[in-house]
């Protein structure tokens, strides 16, 4: 069988499609904030990945001027719910499980990650130009390449389409 390599290591402040940003520094409302007081942040550091467009988002004539980020989890954080399964690791690997998406381990000399999975349900945007300076105080990271990287955002992108019927078709009997 032909190898595909799934990844590649980059060491620019080139912004792709794909991108890995680990410990990835992002906002969340504080829990103190839920109870209709004033208005917190807490700084957490998530696993993330691009899923803006990479024609969006090329140096010098960006089209956007926030990143979208959604989270990704490795197999050994998810303990509980479907992918805690091996039924539902299985789904999730052939696509059927709506908003998830599993991505092979790297096995890239001092890059070496587990299987891991994009939770599309979990999104986050940063401003371009920060999102650069990470890529560069980061150092190197991983890359999604294709046809993996067109995997991804095809399961992103249905995951974003699915339209929900106030009333279905009766089933057939």
């Amino acid at each position: 069988m032909t190898e595909y390599p799934w990844y590649a290591d980059v060491r620019d402040d080139s912004l792709e499609q794909g991108d890995i940003f680990e410990m990835c520094p992002v906002f969340l409302p504080s829990e103190e904030s839920l109870g209709g007081g004033p208005i917190g942040l807490d700084l957490v550091h998530r696993d993330v990945i691009v899923v803006s467009q990479s024609c969006d988002l090329v140096q010098g004539r960006e089209k956007v001027k926030e990143v979208l980020l959604c989270a990704i989890w490795s197999l050994s954080e998810l303990t509980d719910g479907l992918l805690a399964t091996p039924k539902g690791r299985e789904e999730t690997r052939r696509g059927n499980v709506p908003g998830m998406h599993m991505i092979a381990a790297s096995a890239l000399l001092g890059m070496e990650r587990a299987l891991r999975v994009a939770d599309f349900r979990v999104l986050h945007s940063l401003p371009v130009a920060f999102l650069r300076k990470l890529a560069v105080d980061h150092g190197k990271r991983l890359r999604l390449l294709p046809p993996y990287r067109e995997h991804l955002s095809q399961a992103f992108a249905r995951y974003f389409m699915r339209v929900g019927l106030p009333v279905d078709i009766a089933p057939f009997k």
